[in-house]
Parts: C-alpha cells; sequence; structure tokens
C-alpha cells in the first residue's frame, strides 16, 4: 500500500472536479468512482440510476462548503490538501474497508474532528484507489492561548484562530500508517524506500516526462530516476568486493564517480556525474549511495583513520592503503577545501618529521646579508654609473633571489607531492 500526497491548492473546485468527475484525469472515471466517506454536510455529489449507473456528479455543494472554511484562514495560499492510497496489483478492499483506510489514513495526519475532508474510490481493475481531498484550515474560531501560539508560529500577543492542520514530518507518519493498515488488511508489505531502489516520481517529474510526450513522441524517465537505475546495479555488483572494483563498475554502467577527499586525504564523500549532471550519493539516496553506506566506515578525526559506522551498509570493503589510488583517480584535485591531496594518502610520521628538520636546518643556515637577499631596487640593477663589483652584486642578488625560489617551490612541491614530484 502506497500514499502519496499531490501538490497543495488554494480552493477545492478544481481538485473535487478532477477526482470525482475526471475533469483532467488521464482516465474515464465516470463508471469507476465511488464515494466513500465524507467527514461534512454536503451530499453525495455521484447520483445513480436504480440500476446503479451514473446520470449525474456535481460537486458544487461541496466545493462551496469546503472553501467557506477555507476562508476563514487567509493567511495561506496551501489549504487544500490533496492524498492518493494504492493497493499493489491484484489486491481489493471493499468499500467498508476503503472508509476504514481514509479515517485511519487522516486520523494520523492530524486531522480531527474539526476538519472538512472526502474520499473517493476509483475501483479500477488493475489499480484500485482512494483520493482524498482534505481542508486543511482547522474550524476552530476561537484565538489559540498566547504561548501555544508562540510555539505554533503565531504571532506573539495576536494568536490565529482557524489554523492549519500541521505537515511536519507527514511523509513517513503515512509510511507507518500504511504499515498498520497493510497488517490489519493482511496485504502484501510495500518495502519502505529506505530499503529499496525505488523512487516515485514528484508532480513536476510526472508532468514534465508527459509534456515530453506530447512535443515528441518519445518519454524518459527523469534524470535521477535513471542513474539510480545505473548505479543499483553497480552497487549489487559490488557487494563484498573492494571499494577500488565498486568504482569500476560504476564506471562501466555509464556513470561516473567523484569521491572527495579531506585535508588528511581520507575520503569523506562522493558524488555521481551522468550526461554533464552531477549529484552527491546524499542528494541521491542517502541510506544507500553515500560513502558510508556504501563501506559502513567514515574517518574520525580522533584516531585519525577510518573507522566502522556501526550502521548498515552495502558491503563494499574499503581499505585506505589499498583503495586510496583508485579514489584519487576519479578526480584530481578533488577535495573538501580545494586543494590537491597528498598522492598515497597521508605520509608516514617518520617522513613528516624528515621534512621538518629539513626545513628547520634550512631555516637556521646563516646567510651573507650583504649579497643574499638585497633589495633590488632600480638603482641597484641600473649598469650606468656604477662600478664592477656593484654591477656583478646586483646580478648575484638577482640569481640568488630567482635561486630561492626555485629551491622554495621544489621544497614545498616535494613536501606537498611526494619525494618522487619534480618541478
Amino acid at each position: 500500500m502506497i500514499h502519496k500526497k499531490m501538490a497543495y491548492r488554494n480552493s477545492s473546485g478544481k481538485t473535487l472536479r478532477y477526482v470525482f468527475r475526471g475533469e483532467g484525469h488521464e482516465h474515464d472515471v465516470k463508471d469507476c468512482v465511488h464515494l466513500i466517506h465524507t467527514q461534512g454536510l454536503s451530499p453525495n455529489p455521484i447520483k445513480r440510476d436504480e440500476q446503479g449507473r451514473v446520470i449525474e456528479i456535481n460537486t458544487d455543494p461541496m466545493e462551496a462548503e469546503f472553501d467557506f472554511l477555507a476562508n476563514k484562514n487567509t493567511r495561506s495560499e496551501n489549504r487544500f490538501a490533496h492524498y492518493v492510497i494504492s493497493l499493489p496489483e491484484g489486491e481489493r478492499l471493499t468499500h467498508d474497508q476503503w472508509k476504514d483506510v481514509a479515517k485511519t489514513y487522516m486520523r494520523g495526519m492530524g486531522y480531527n474532528l474539526t476538519t472538512k475532508w472526502t474520499a473517493a474510490l476509483h475501483e479500477e481493475k488493475s489499480h484500485p484507489h482512494i483520493h482524498i481531498v482534505a481542508c486543511r484550515v482547522i474550524n476552530n474560531p476561537q484565538a489559540m492561548e498566547r504561548a501555544y501560539a508562540r510555539e505554533k508560529g503565531g504571532k506573539g500577543n495576536k494568536p490565529q484562530p482557524y489554523p492549519l492542520v500541521e505537515d511536519n514530518n507527514d511523509h513517513a507518519r503515512g509510511m507507518q500508517i500504511m504499515r498498520e493498515l497493510e497488517k490489519r488488511y493482511g496485504l502484501s508489505v510495500t518495502p519502505s524506500p529506505d530499503t529499496t531502489w525505488g523512487a516515485d516520481l514528484s508532480r513536476q517529474e510526472f508532468e514534465g516526462t508527459i509534456r515530453d510526450f506530447g512535443k515528441t513522441g518519445e518519454s524518459q524517465a527523469p534524470w535521477k530516476t535513471r542513474i539510480i537505475a545505473r548505479l543499483s546495479k553497480a552497487v549489487e555488483k559490488s557487494q563484498g568486493k573492494t571499494f577500488t572494483e565498486f568504482l569500476d563498475n560504476v564506471r562501466a554502467v555509464g556513470v561516473e564517480p567523484l569521491v572527495t577527499l579531506n585535508d588528511k586525504g581520507f575520503p569523506t564523500g562522493i558524488s555521481y556525474s551522468m550526461e554533464g549532471r552531477s549529484a552527491a550519493g546524499s542528494k541521491l539516496k542517502s541510506t544507500r549511495l553515500t560513502f558510508s553506506a556504501l563501506t559502513g566506515v567514515k574517518y574520525d578525526r580522533n584516531t585519525n583513520s577510518m573507522q566502522p559506522t556501526g550502521k548498515k551498509s552495502e558491503g563494499i570493503k574499503y581499505e585506505q592503503k589499498r583503495d586510496i589510488s583508485a579514489c584519487l583517480g576519479t578526480s584530481p584535485g578533488q577535495r573538501e577545501d580545494g586543494s590537491r591531496p597528498e598522492v598515497g594518502g597521508p605520509r608516514p610520521k617518520a617522513q613528516i618529521a624528515e621534512a621538518g628538520r629539513i626545513e628547520e636546518k634550512s631555516r637556521s643556515s646563516k646567510i651573507n646579508l650583504k649579497t643574499l637577499g638585497a633589495p633590488l631596487t632600480k638603482n641597484a640593477i641600473d649598469m650606468s654609473g656604477k662600478s664592477g663589483v656593484d654591477e656583478l652584486l646586483s646580478l648575484h642578488n638577482i640569481y640568488v633571489d630567482l635561486a630561492m625560489h626555485a629551491a622554495h617551490a621544489k621544497k614545498v612541491a616535494r613536501l606537498q607531492w611526494g619525494s618522487n614530484h619534480n618541478i
């Protein structure tokens, strides 16, 4: 059982006509629509003859009732919600059971007896589902208590009447209700999005797909859905294998991985690029495509090493010495602070100490201030009117400055990139 929240609206008419009359619907609903329940005073908008055939559908009274309450709150334009609850293919509920589903769902979503809503069943053979149109305005004309108003976003000394039903965390609450209803009616359990690769299309993505089909006759799934589908194959093929093999498998499905390293040379994140677009694993699927979700390890600053997260992962094995070269190969120069990481990961402590001794020795060396580092003014390099000694001194200063600059550049490069780096 799946629930979806559609886009909010400011009035009820268009949504009610879509649900009951099928106006703007992608299929005809006249022969399959049934009123399941209305929390309000309006009559059933569907009139039938003695044989049960639909002869008229009039949503005007319900629209007037719902909008009358909605107009009590002029502070928001998101006054009407539209929810859809659907069953897996091949499963069925009776009308009374659907009524219980609607009432249980709405109660769990925060709609008490001071709200107005209606539910209609589209009893299609292959895809039975209900639409719920709800006025989010609570029928409470009395001002809330001041403390409660401040807590809920009221204006201090001017508490607001007719507040909206809260929608914080409503998707998670809805999923929990779906699991409870599946158990109550013996329905098959729909896996949580956290444990699957599936992703419902947003309303914008769905409408974009329809527009593309109307223009070109072809319809393509959104970029996010397509890249997740490819990455799912790479992940499943890499489970139990090394992170280096995972990066190769990602490339094999047409996606370019990009590993982010911290200032110590350890991986802290991963993003993916395809068709000129890229996104972090946390944006695509945070429970399965981040570095820690893939490997079960993350960088620990206290120990300066990769440590287990203690959470469920995809079982891809990461070892710093073995896999760091593959990480560096994904994106040269890719680092949190924008600098280039050290080749091979962090340098050993002995190497760091040796570099420190070399630098300290160079600082303590005695320098002849008369010849080294003398200021190079225009007069110093002007050859006219100067003795040969002055000319040699000026040239010597130039060469010494250039030599010191080159030596410093080599030392810095050697310390940052490794002993094998040459300029």
